[in-house]
């Protein structure tokens, strides 16, 4: 098990007392400031990362962000190939993901994550979509979207562990490239985000079971053996939400005492970071409970390791509106830092993700240090997400589709 995860230092010069500049240390290394740039889909093409993505994320570190984390990309089974703006983790593009690590890397003091996601039921094979094995059957925890919508099958006991030596190997590849560690993907409804809902799991096995902490078994396994592939010191991040792509109200815990057990089954497994990712950073998850806390808040007071809050930070509009439903945002980076640096002093989260206001701005860390918010452009979809639409037309399909349902 990793050593005290969390020990923040002060910085010297105009910014020392500012919370946002404060170091961190997560498992055994230090990152420069209170900053994240979580995983964003832009850049990647015919399932490998493009020299678009090492330049993009080379300028965000560049900028001064401390946490850096790779676009969404799939370990390598055929099960997790889906829309070719996902790249994959395998042997045939290490190249690729070699440039992506050294521009990321060339920046002293900045942590380099590279996150590790699969679509499980959410994976379609349509007509006019690539996808080089057409004919694998989609698997998840039960072959669910959510409750009432089947596409594909439960895994069998022999696919979940080949699964899970999948994302091992890709594990081990990111560690090889000079990554930091990873961040395994398990929100929005997507594959191990399938294991932990109650709609979407109803395995009767030892991975199913009535209550979080027990739908995590397959999550927690996967961490696990991450962990003894690639030792004490490699990063382990987990990210996991309520909401789900297929239904914004969707909750995996219907109250703050299931996130405890679920937490510390993730924490044991080898978790050195939760990203809980939310609409809004600011949303209060249990209103009837407590008329201020967040998700984030929630998850801080139950667990010993550093929490990253995300969510439409600097934005108006929240990621699901944006992007699916093109409600295009106003930028106001003013306000939500004035309540990111109250969340940090009060020790609600310990690190901030940004993700649309960072693509439009690459150097919106450095404008904050400087105080020169004036200029920060607001995030526009048809500008910043040039090129990669595909995926999010064939979401937005998946979304009006589960809408419909009775």
């Amino acid at each position: 098990m990793t050593n005290d995860l969390v020990t923040p230092a002060v910085e010297d010069g105009p910014a020392g007392t500012d919370p946002l500049f404060t170091p961190i240390t997560i498992n055994s290394r230090t990152v420069r400031n209170r900053f994240a740039l979580p995983a964003m889909q832009r850049a990647s093409l015919d399932y490998r990362p493009t020299p678009r993505m090492a330049d993009t994320l080379r300028a965000v570190a560049e900028g001064g962000c401390g946490l850096i984390i790779s676009e969404g990309s799939s370990p390598d089974h055929p099960a997790a190939y889906w829309q070719q703006v996902f790249a994959v983790i395998g042997e045939g593009t290490r190249r690729e993901w070699k440039e992506v690590a050294d521009a990321v890397l060339a920046t002293p003091d900045v942590m380099f994550l590279m996150q590790l996601w699969h679509p499980g039921a959410i994976r379609l094979v349509v007509d006019g979509m690539k996808n080089p094995f057409p004919d694998q059957p989609t698997l998840s925890a039960s072959g669910l979207v959510q409750e009432g919508r089947v596409n594909g099958r439960a895994m069998t006991t022999e696919e979940l562990r080949e699964t899970r030596d999948a994302y091992v190997a890709s594990a081990r590849i990111a560690q090889e490239l000079g990554a930091h560690g990873v961040e395994v993907h398990a929100c929005h409804g997507y594959f191990l985000d399938q294991f932990l809902w109650h709609e979407t799991n109803v395995r009767t096995d030892e991975y199913g079971g009535s209550t979080l902490a027990d739908r995590a078994a397959y999550p927690a396994e996967i961490v696990a053996a991450i962990r003894e592939a690639t030792g004490p010191d490699f990063v382990i991040s987990f990210r996991f939400s309520q909401w789900k792509e297929v239904d914004y109200t969707a909750r995996i815990a219907q109250h703050p005492d299931e996130l405890g057990p679920f937490l510390d089954r993730m924490r044991r497994a080898g978790v050195d970071l939760f990203n809980v990712s939310t609409r809004r950073f600011d949303t209060v998850a249990w209103p009837e409970l407590d008329p201020v806390r967040t998700l984030p808040a929630w998850v801080k007071s139950l667990t010993d390791v550093p929490v990253l809050a995300i969510g439409s930070v600097g934005l108006s509009t929240d990621f699901a509106h944006d992007i699916l439903e093109n409600e295009e945002p106003t930028s106001q980076a003013e306000r939500d830092l004035a309540r990111v640096r109250t969340g940090l002093e009060a020790g609600e989260f310990d690190v901030i993700g940004a993700g649309r206001a960072q693509i439009a701005n690459p150097d919106l860390v450095a404008r904050v240090r400087e105080g020169d918010l004036a200029s920060v452009r607001s995030f526009r979809k048809a500008r910043d997400l040039a090129g990669v639409d595909e995926h999010y037309i064939h979401v937005g399909q998946i979304v009006a589709q589960s809408r419909k349902k009775d």
